[in-house]
């Protein structure tokens, strides 16, 4: 069925005016977790490594908890993991943003019956 228009909106959580999660956001800390790096995640999602660490930082700066932690280079390399604080955000964060997305479609639903 062809749909002339679209609604969108994009669930972004804010405190103090600041953006502390968005759907870009949460998947700089997928692929932190996947890839063990955040510079790793950066080239897979081609972003600066400084845009992605000052992400992380501003992300950690604002939880509760660490959501992102860090281990400096050395014989093995560096890397960076997801805390377990970190994936119980994203993971609520999925399911918000899948109710977000059932509503964005009622709303698309009830506007086809409108025009």
């Amino acid at each position: 069925m062809y749909q002339p228009f679209k609604i969108t909106a994009e669930l972004e959580i804010r405190k103090h005016g600041f953006c502390f999660l968005n759907p870009k956001r949460i998947r700089l800390l997928k692929h932190i977790q996947t890839g063990g790096s955040i510079l790793a995640a950066s080239k897979e999602l081609r972003m600066s490594y400084q845009q992605a660490w000052t992400t992380v930082r501003d992300i950690n700066s604002t939880a509760s908890l660490p959501v992102v932690t860090r281990q400096r280079g050395g014989a093995n390399g560096g890397g960076a993991a997801v805390t377990p604080f970190g994936l119980k955000l994203i993971e609520r964060f999925d399911l918000m943003q899948a109710k977000h997305d059932t509503y964005l479609k009622e709303l698309e639903d009830e506007l086809d019956i409108c025009v």
